[in-house]
């Protein structure tokens, strides 16, 4: 985890790779990503999307074209999942290191300061807004510095409503967005209304605010680095992520030998 002391600003652009299922990946380690979204927001700068991508979204990516949409409107395309950086190794695509939105939102939260941040969240549920909000007025936060949004199913369809939360976020002075709704939505959401929302780095990023204030519990360090982390997440929820790790993954081989022959390189 990256410490206050070691962030710096980041005085180049971040460099882009080759591209890596059609996406191109920023060339970026954890403190320097930190760095950059500590640092204020050019005016002008629109919504900042930050994208983190795993196995899941390599699928998705491939039959979604809404989804790709998102992913090549993102402002930094991170690594998340160890077999999308096994892969991206193996394609010559070079980054210095995994950057998991759960990490990456597990760092930059204690380093979020009062009277210069203004929180964002869209979640799922009463019990996270309680969670996220004890934790960050502990952190010295005032209540008026945090906003919450709990989105009706299907929001990310419905005009009005996602036009309502547009407008809320906007108003509210965002300095960041918190998605925490899930994916391709949360992305294909922001790339829809990105210029509706105003100046914001917008952090999709899943289950990570339930693992930073405890009402979920993270697989232990040691399968996260082992590249495990996937399979603590079947056992602890096996009803809702089963089908995504054991049948719809199949579609990442697929995903490869697409990646591979827009490459020119054999599939076998």
């Amino acid at each position: 985890m990256t410490k206050a002391s070691e962030v710096r600003q980041v005085s180049e652009p971040v460099r882009a790779n080759r591209p890596l299922f059609g996406v191109e990946i920023s060339v970026v380690a954890e403190r320097e990503l930190v760095a950059e979204l500590l640092a204020p927001i050019p005016r002008g700068s629109g919504a900042r999307l930050v994208a983190t991508m795993n196995l899941d979204h390599v699928v998705n990516l491939r039959i979604n074209p809404a989804f790709r949409d998102a992913y090549r409107s993102a402002w930094r395309v991170t690594i998340d999942g160890a077999p999308v950086f096994a892969y991206a190794r193996l394609a010559g695509v070079r980054v210095p290191e995994r950057v998991p939105g759960a990490d990456l939102f597990a760092t930059l939260v204690p380093m979020f300061r009062p009277g210069v941040h203004r929180l964002f969240f869209v979640v799922s549920s009463p019990d996270v807004v309680a969670a996220m909000t004890e934790l960050l007025c502990r952190q010295g936060f005032a209540r008026d510095e945090l906003a919450f949004d709990i989105p009706p199913f299907g929001f990310q369809n419905d005009a009005a409503a996602s036009a309502s939360l547009a407008a809320r976020i906007k108003a509210f002075n965002a300095t960041y967005l918190v998605l925490a709704v899930g994916a391709p939505k949360s992305e294909i959401w922001t790339c829809r209304h990105a210029a509706d929302i105003g100046d914001v780095n917008v952090l999709c990023i899943g289950a990570a605010v339930e693992f930073v204030t405890g009402l979920k519990r993270r697989a232990p360090r040691w399968m996260r680095r082992a590249g495990l982390e996937w399979l603590w997440r079947v056992g602890s929820e096996p009803k809702r992520l089963f089908k995504r790790y054991f049948v719809d993954s199949f579609g990442f081989a697929r995903a490869i030998a697409a990646d591979r022959r827009s490459r020119g390189q054999s599939v076998t």
